[in-house]
C-alpha cells in the first residue's frame, strides 16, 4: 500500500516480507543492501555502511539507462530490530528523511517506510516508483530475502 501525501511531500509504503523482522532488519543494514537496493535493472558497483548513529553509508549504483546514481548520508536512529532512521541524499533529489519499522507480522514482518522532505512532487514520485514499482527496491528485497533463507 503506498499513500502519497501532497502537502508534505512525503511518502509512506508498508509491504510484507516472509522473513522475520531482525532479518528484513539486517538486510538494511549490511554491505549486501547493493544487492538489493536501486530500481529495476540498477547495479550497485560500490557500497559501504557504517550501521550505528552518526555512522555514514555510500553507494554508487548503475541505472538501467547507463547512468550513474550515487546515493549517501547518516544514521539517524538505530534500534534492532524494530526502526532504523537515516538521512537520504541523490537520487535526483535534495535531503530527505527516511524512517523504517519492522513490526511482527505472522511467521513475517510488516515493513513500514516514511520518506519525508522532497523538494518536489516529481522526486517524490520518482523515489516511490524506485522504492515500490514492478521489480524495483522492495520486490529485489523480497528475492534476496528468499535466496538468503534458502
Amino acid at each position: 500500500m503506498t499513500t502519497i501525501i501532497e502537502h508534505a511531500l512525503s511518502l509512506e509504503i508498508s509491504r510484507r516480507f516472509a522473513a522475520t523482522p531482525a532479518r528484513v532488519f539486517d538486510a538494511w543494514l549490511s554491505a549486501d543492501w547493493g544487492q538489493w537496493l536501486g530500481p529495476r535493472g540498477a547495479r550497485c558497483e560500490k557500497a559501504s555502511v557504517e550501521p550505528r548513529v552518526g555512522g555514514r553509508y555510500a553507494m554508487t549504483m548503475t541505472l538501467a539507462d547507463g547512468r550513474t546514481a550515487e546515493v549517501s548520508g547518516v544514521y539517524l536512529e538505530v534500534v534492532r530490530p524494530k526502526k532504523i532512521a537515516l538521512t537520504w541524499l541523490g537520487c535526483g533529489g535534495g535531503a530527505s528523511v527516511l524512517t523504517l519499522t519492522f513490526e511482527p507480522d505472522g511467521a513475517g514482518t510488516l515493513m513500514k517506510l516514511r520518506q519525508e522532505g522532497f523538494d518536489s512532487a516529481e522526486s517524490r514520485d520518482g523515489h516511490n516508483e524506485g522504492w515500490n514499482g514492478e521489480g524495483a527496491s522492495f520486490d529485489r528485497l523480497e528475492a534476496f530475502l528468499a535466496r538468503a533463507a534458502g
